[in-house]
């Protein structure tokens, strides 16, 4: 008897502060109301948010390792180094990509572009792809397909999926086919 009334006690005790739990991370309407930075709702957003060294997207600092400075234009980013020489173009694919989805969601990518506007590189951006099926898109080869082909060539190459991750090199593709189609 002492055994029953003490694991009752116990759930009577785990129950309100598990409830309170759910209520601290989730709040009312799914609305976040806590700072922890630990939870995967918090990671989630982190990821989403950019990321820059001095002032300059990252994925521009890795395409244009001497970057000094940006300017956004109508079609694309103009990337300069420190005299003001112009380096090439970063070309995002949002938002002429919306609504093209791998698996699990969007595969918003950077494609990098000479000065003569040539593909130099295709940087898949954060998504919500599934590591494995990516990792066999990257060691395919699919993100280097369009390097050194002029923009429209690019945009109008018929590139095959990759086996085994069909979802996620297929978003690719028609991504990068709507971002550089605009251009």
């Amino acid at each position: 008897m002492k055994k029953i009334l003490l694991i009752a006690l116990l759930g009577m005790a785990l129950v309100p502060a598990m409830a309170q739990n759910q209520h601290h991370q989730h709040g009312q309407h799914g609305q976040c109301n806590h700072s922890c930075g630990n939870c995967p709702h918090h990671q989630q957003a982190q990821k989403q948010q950019p990321k820059t060294t001095g002032g300059i997207a990252v994925e521009i600092v890795n395409a244009f390792p001497t970057c000094k400075g940006v300017k956004q234009e109508d079609k694309w980013t103009v990337v300069y180094d420190a005299k003001k020489n112009v380096l090439g173009y970063a070309v995002y694919s949002k938002p002429a990509s919306n609504g093209i989805k791998g698996y699990n969601g969007e595969t918003p990518l950077m494609i990098a572009l000479t000065p003569k506007k040539k593909v130099m590189s295709v940087t898949l951006l954060d998504n919500r792809e599934t590591p494995s099926f990516l990792s066999r898109v990257v060691n395919a080869g699919l993100l280097k397909s369009w390097d050194g082909m002029k923009v429209k060539k690019a945009a109008k190459k018929k590139v095959d999926t990759v086996s085994g991750a069909t979802y996620s090199s297929r978003s690719i593709i028609q991504t990068l086919q709507a971002a550089l189609g605009n251009l």
